[in-house]
């Protein structure tokens, strides 16, 4: 039988709450080389010949997955900066 405490439950309860989720506003593709664009209404980046759709407009990633297709963060959903002229 194995015990557990309650700090070391809640330690993973927190990994949890630290996982945020953003709405994307273009579709995304990938194509043959790897690289990732957006494009609009179900249509390919501009240059791009072929590719495949990772995700549509509308749709809900992880933080984690857009780090790692490298979608950077909207002005809006940035955490406002301490005011250092204190």
């Amino acid at each position: 039988m194995v015990l557990m405490s309650h700090s070391s439950y809640m330690a993973g309860a927190d990994q949890t709450k630290k996982r945020k989720t953003m709405k994307l506003k273009h579709d995304y593709w990938i194509n043959d080389e790897g690289k990732i664009g957006k494009g609009k209404d179900g249509e390919l980046p501009k240059d791009w010949a072929k590719g495949k759709l990772l995700a549509i407009a509308g749709s809900e990633i992880s933080d984690l997955q857009a780090k790692e297709w490298g979608i950077k963060e909207t002005k809006a959903s940035k955490k406002p900066t301490e005011n250092k002229a204190k």
